[in-house]
Protein backbone atom coordinates (compact mmCIF):
# COMPACT_ATOMS: atom_id res chain seq x y z
CA UNK A 1 0.00 0.00 0.00
CA UNK A 2 1.31 3.23 -1.13
CA UNK A 3 0.94 5.87 1.61
CA UNK A 4 2.17 9.03 -1.51
CA UNK A 5 -0.26 11.26 -3.29
CA UNK A 6 -1.33 9.36 -6.67
CA UNK A 7 0.16 11.48 -8.27
CA UNK A 8 3.72 11.20 -7.32
CA UNK A 9 3.27 7.50 -7.00
CA UNK A 10 2.70 7.56 -10.63
CA UNK A 11 5.31 9.97 -11.73
CA UNK A 12 8.27 7.95 -9.44
CA UNK A 13 7.00 4.66 -11.60
CA UNK A 14 6.73 6.43 -14.61
CA UNK A 15 10.94 7.39 -14.12
CA UNK A 16 11.85 3.83 -12.67
CA UNK A 17 14.47 2.52 -14.20
CA UNK A 18 13.38 -0.65 -16.11
CA UNK A 19 13.27 -4.46 -14.52
CA UNK A 20 14.13 -7.06 -16.80
CA UNK A 21 11.68 -10.03 -17.73
CA UNK A 22 11.54 -11.72 -14.24
CA UNK A 23 11.05 -8.89 -11.60
CA UNK A 24 8.10 -7.61 -14.21
CA UNK A 25 6.51 -11.26 -13.91
CA UNK A 26 6.50 -11.05 -10.01
CA UNK A 27 4.96 -7.49 -10.26
CA UNK A 28 2.59 -8.37 -12.56
CA UNK A 29 1.55 -11.98 -10.03
CA UNK A 30 2.21 -9.68 -7.07
CA UNK A 31 -1.01 -7.00 -8.73
CA UNK A 32 -3.14 -9.74 -9.43
CA UNK A 33 -3.22 -10.16 -5.68
CA UNK A 34 -1.88 -13.20 -5.14
CA UNK A 35 1.25 -12.05 -2.61
CA UNK A 36 2.75 -8.55 -1.51
CA UNK A 37 5.77 -7.62 -2.62
CA UNK A 38 7.94 -4.64 -2.08
CA UNK A 39 7.75 -3.01 -5.51
CA UNK A 40 10.18 -1.78 -7.74
CA UNK A 41 11.02 1.57 -5.68
CA UNK A 42 11.67 0.09 -2.51
CA UNK A 43 13.38 -3.22 -4.25
CA UNK A 44 15.61 0.02 -6.47
CA UNK A 45 16.06 1.80 -2.67
CA UNK A 46 17.25 -2.10 -0.93
CA UNK A 47 19.79 -2.70 -3.74
CA UNK A 48 21.44 0.62 -3.36
CA UNK A 49 21.81 0.72 0.07
CA UNK A 50 23.41 -2.87 0.27
CA UNK A 51 25.16 -1.95 -2.52
CA UNK A 52 26.33 1.43 -1.25
CA UNK A 53 27.29 -0.42 2.51
CA UNK A 54 29.02 -2.93 0.41
CA UNK A 55 26.86 -5.30 2.52
CA UNK A 56 28.33 -9.23 1.53
CA UNK A 57 25.86 -11.16 4.36
CA UNK A 58 22.53 -10.31 4.35
CA UNK A 59 19.60 -11.70 6.59
CA UNK A 60 15.94 -11.23 5.43
CA UNK A 61 12.62 -11.95 7.13
CA UNK A 62 10.09 -12.71 5.37
CA UNK A 63 10.60 -14.29 1.71
CA UNK A 64 7.53 -14.46 0.03
CA UNK A 65 7.96 -15.33 -3.24
CA UNK A 66 11.84 -13.78 -3.50
CA UNK A 67 11.22 -10.46 -4.82
CA UNK A 68 13.37 -8.85 -2.86
CA UNK A 69 15.62 -10.93 -2.25
CA UNK A 70 16.65 -11.32 -6.21
CA UNK A 71 17.29 -7.56 -5.25
CA UNK A 72 19.58 -7.74 -2.42
CA UNK A 73 20.97 -11.28 -4.43
CA UNK A 74 21.80 -9.37 -7.14
CA UNK A 75 23.17 -6.34 -5.08
CA UNK A 76 25.61 -8.64 -2.91
CA UNK A 77 26.91 -11.11 -6.13
CA UNK A 78 29.50 -9.07 -7.04
CA UNK A 79 31.21 -8.58 -3.65
CA UNK A 80 30.78 -12.85 -3.72
CA UNK A 81 28.04 -11.81 -0.86
CA UNK A 82 25.33 -14.20 -0.13
CA UNK A 83 21.53 -13.53 1.50
CA UNK A 84 19.70 -15.81 4.12
CA UNK A 85 16.13 -15.93 4.07
CA UNK A 86 13.26 -16.72 6.44
CA UNK A 87 9.72 -18.10 5.33
CA UNK A 88 7.31 -20.55 7.18
CA UNK A 89 4.91 -20.52 4.06
CA UNK A 90 5.68 -23.90 2.19
CA UNK A 91 3.72 -22.83 -0.93
CA UNK A 92 5.51 -19.31 -1.10
CA UNK A 93 9.26 -20.94 -0.28
CA UNK A 94 8.69 -23.36 -3.43
CA UNK A 95 7.76 -20.31 -5.83
CA UNK A 96 10.86 -17.99 -4.24
CA UNK A 97 13.08 -21.54 -4.67
CA UNK A 98 11.79 -21.64 -7.95
CA UNK A 99 12.03 -17.48 -8.88
CA UNK A 100 15.61 -17.79 -7.26
CA UNK A 101 16.70 -20.90 -9.69
CA UNK A 102 15.03 -18.51 -12.63
CA UNK A 103 17.41 -15.44 -11.58
CA UNK A 104 20.29 -17.75 -11.64
CA UNK A 105 21.23 -16.73 -8.24
CA UNK A 106 20.99 -20.31 -6.12
CA UNK A 107 24.40 -19.79 -4.56
CA UNK A 108 24.11 -16.42 -3.66
CA UNK A 109 20.66 -16.82 -1.83
CA UNK A 110 19.64 -20.06 0.52
CA UNK A 111 15.68 -19.88 1.99
CA UNK A 112 15.32 -21.37 5.56
CA UNK A 113 12.06 -22.63 5.56
CA UNK A 114 10.27 -22.11 9.26
CA UNK A 115 9.42 -19.76 12.04
CA UNK A 116 11.61 -17.10 11.83
CA UNK A 117 11.42 -16.21 16.07
CA UNK A 118 12.73 -20.10 16.11
CA UNK A 119 15.22 -19.63 13.38
CA UNK A 120 17.05 -16.30 14.17
CA UNK A 121 18.47 -17.66 18.19
CA UNK A 122 19.96 -20.37 15.82
CA UNK A 123 21.92 -18.44 13.29
CA UNK A 124 25.67 -17.90 13.98
CA UNK A 125 26.75 -15.30 11.56
CA UNK A 126 27.08 -11.93 11.83
CA UNK A 127 25.69 -9.50 9.15
CA UNK A 128 25.88 -6.39 7.52
CA UNK A 129 22.03 -5.89 6.66
CA UNK A 130 19.15 -7.30 7.96
CA UNK A 131 15.84 -6.54 6.08
CA UNK A 132 12.26 -6.97 8.00
CA UNK A 133 8.89 -7.93 6.01
CA UNK A 134 7.22 -10.63 7.05
CA UNK A 135 3.94 -11.18 9.70
CA UNK A 136 4.05 -7.72 11.30
CA UNK A 137 2.85 -9.50 14.99
CA UNK A 138 6.59 -10.17 15.14
CA UNK A 139 8.13 -7.57 13.91
CA UNK A 140 9.23 -6.09 17.24
CA UNK A 141 10.50 -9.70 18.31
CA UNK A 142 12.61 -10.48 14.82
CA UNK A 143 13.66 -6.73 15.26
CA UNK A 144 15.21 -7.82 18.81
CA UNK A 145 16.59 -10.91 17.88
CA UNK A 146 18.23 -9.86 14.74
CA UNK A 147 19.80 -6.48 15.59
CA UNK A 148 21.88 -8.57 17.96
CA UNK A 149 23.59 -9.95 14.56
CA UNK A 150 23.95 -6.87 12.58
CA UNK A 151 27.42 -5.86 13.08
CA UNK A 152 28.51 -2.16 13.56
CA UNK A 153 28.19 0.18 10.66
CA UNK A 154 25.56 -2.42 9.46
CA UNK A 155 22.07 -1.57 8.39
CA UNK A 156 18.51 -2.91 9.82
CA UNK A 157 16.03 -1.91 7.06
CA UNK A 158 11.85 -2.77 7.59
CA UNK A 159 9.01 -2.05 5.32
CA UNK A 160 5.22 -1.18 5.87
CA UNK A 161 6.22 0.92 8.72
CA UNK A 162 3.80 3.61 8.29
CA UNK A 163 1.10 0.89 7.82
CA UNK A 164 -1.14 2.85 5.22
CA UNK A 165 -0.54 6.41 7.22
CA UNK A 166 -3.01 4.69 10.03
CA UNK A 167 0.09 5.22 12.64
CA UNK A 168 0.44 8.63 12.06
CA UNK A 169 -3.07 8.77 12.62
CA UNK A 170 -3.53 7.01 15.88
CA UNK A 171 -5.66 4.32 14.55
CA UNK A 172 -6.69 1.82 17.57
CA UNK A 173 -6.30 -1.41 15.39
CA UNK A 174 -4.02 -4.16 16.95
CA UNK A 175 -2.26 -4.23 14.42
CA UNK A 176 -1.64 -0.54 13.82
CA UNK A 177 -0.77 -0.80 17.83
CA UNK A 178 1.97 -2.87 17.00
CA UNK A 179 3.28 -0.97 14.32
CA UNK A 180 3.14 2.25 16.95
CA UNK A 181 5.19 0.24 19.23
CA UNK A 182 7.89 -0.98 16.86
CA UNK A 183 8.07 2.13 15.20
CA UNK A 184 8.95 3.87 18.84
CA UNK A 185 10.74 1.41 19.95
CA UNK A 186 13.26 0.75 17.05
CA UNK A 187 13.45 4.79 17.08
CA UNK A 188 14.38 5.17 20.50
CA UNK A 189 16.95 1.83 20.51
CA UNK A 190 20.07 2.52 22.21
CA UNK A 191 23.05 2.55 18.97
CA UNK A 192 20.74 2.94 16.21
CA UNK A 193 20.29 5.97 14.19
CA UNK A 194 16.85 5.61 12.17
CA UNK A 195 14.85 7.37 9.95
CA UNK A 196 11.68 6.43 7.87
CA UNK A 197 11.56 6.88 4.79
CA UNK A 198 7.90 8.03 3.48
CA UNK A 199 8.22 5.71 -0.13
CA UNK A 200 5.35 3.29 -0.48
CA UNK A 201 4.13 1.92 3.15
CA UNK A 202 6.98 3.26 4.69
CA UNK A 203 10.50 1.97 5.25
CA UNK A 204 12.61 2.47 8.04
CA UNK A 205 16.09 2.52 7.81
CA UNK A 206 18.66 1.93 11.18
CA UNK A 207 22.30 2.26 10.91
CA UNK A 208 24.24 0.54 13.96
CA UNK A 209 26.51 2.79 15.22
Amino acid sequence: MAITYDYIDDYLYRIAQPRDQLLQKMEEEADSGAVPIIGPLVGRLLYNLARSSQSKNVLEIGTAIGYSGIWLGRAVAPLKGSVTTIDKDPERVKRADHNIAEAKLQKVIKVLKGDALHILPTLKDEYDLVFLDSDKQIYLDAFKLSVKKLRKGGLFIADNTLWGGDVAKGGKSELTQTMIKFNKEVSGFPGLSTVIVPLRDGVLVSLKE
